[in-house]
């Protein structure tokens, strides 16, 4: 606690003398209201949780902020201005990064102190990616039960239901049921050492989890990388949500594998409860 207060009245002295200081530059101030996010054929949903704009000033790092934003940035005159698109990584508020398949929007602007600039960037994915997506609309995803499962998959196409488009993914787990488990038998050639992402919509009503299957040699085994807690309590009525999962690390641990493929496995969190998993535009992206 002494070592707080010292340098709180050390800030507090500081902060006075800067506040006397004749030389202290006002600043100017950038406000953004709203940004969008558009793709190209080929690239799947223009649907995105970015949760965050992180800010830059002639190649210097001036903060991150929630939408919509006051930013003020202490330049004057021609000032490159860079911004970024943030995510939660694994969907924790904890993890929260830079999202490295979007390309910043850049724009040069001529600041004044105390004067408010509105922008509003517009983002989009960098041209050189590989990006496999699957919808349900235009082809079904060959997804498979794992010999633990117990569960159905169905395709939806209840418009009150569906996310976007005209289908998605029903996984269903009847009541007394006690494991649901499903993998997309496409096996990916994923490089250890490339940023690997897992985009997802997805609505449950019991915790699930998401994870590369491995094959190496003749031999299968699975990978947790995270934990999905659920968007509704009911059974009857999905609740969307979307989270960017990083596959790296698995990846990377597992550099002499053949292949990879994306499993989803999900358990009651109340014995004998029925689980509703739906999903959609499910997207791996990497560089």
């Amino acid at each position: 606690m002494k070592f707080k207060i010292v340098y709180l009245s050390f800030a507090l002295f500081t902060a006075s003398c800067n506040f006397i200081n004749p030389d202290e530059k006002e600043p100017a101030y950038i406000y953004i209201d709203q940004f969008s996010f558009s793709t190209d054929p080929g690239e799947g949903t223009e649907n995105q949780k970015f949760t965050e704009i992180w800010a830059y000033a002639n190649d210097q790092v001036v903060g991150v902020y929630d939408v919509p934003a006051m930013i003020p940035i202490v330049h004057e005159g021609n000032t490159n201005l860079s911004f970024f698109a943030g995510i939660k990584n694994f969907g924790l508020s904890d993890s929260r990064i830079i999202y490295p398949f979007v390309k910043g929007y850049r724009l040069t602007k001529n600041l004044k102190p105390l004067q408010i600039d509105t922008i509003r960037p517009s983002f989009a994915y960098f041209d050189d990616l590989s990006i496999n997506q699957k919808d349900w609309d235009l082809t079904t995803p060959s997804i498979i039960g794992l010999s633990s499962n117990q569960g159905e998959l169905l395709i939806e196409d209840d418009p009150t239901k569906v996310f976007e488009g005209n289908r998605c993914g029903y996984f269903r787990l009847p009541s007394g049921g006690t494991n649901l488990s499903f993998k997309d038998d496409e096996n990916l050639d994923l490089e250890s050492g490339v940023i690997t992402f897992l985009e997802l919509n997805y609505s449950c009503n019991s915790k699930f989890a998401v994870g590369l299957s491995v094959r190496e040699g003749s031999i299968d085994r699975r990978s947790l990388i995270s934990i999905i807690n659920p968007t509704t309590s009911s059974t009857s009525s999905p609740q969307w949500n979307k989270i960017y999962i990083d596959l790296g690390l698995v990846i990377r641990d597992n550099p002499s594998a053949s292949f990879f493929e994306v499993y989803f496995e999900s358990v009651p969190d109340t014995p004998g409860n029925a689980i509703d998993l739906y999903l959609d535009n499910m997207k791996i992206i990497h560089f």
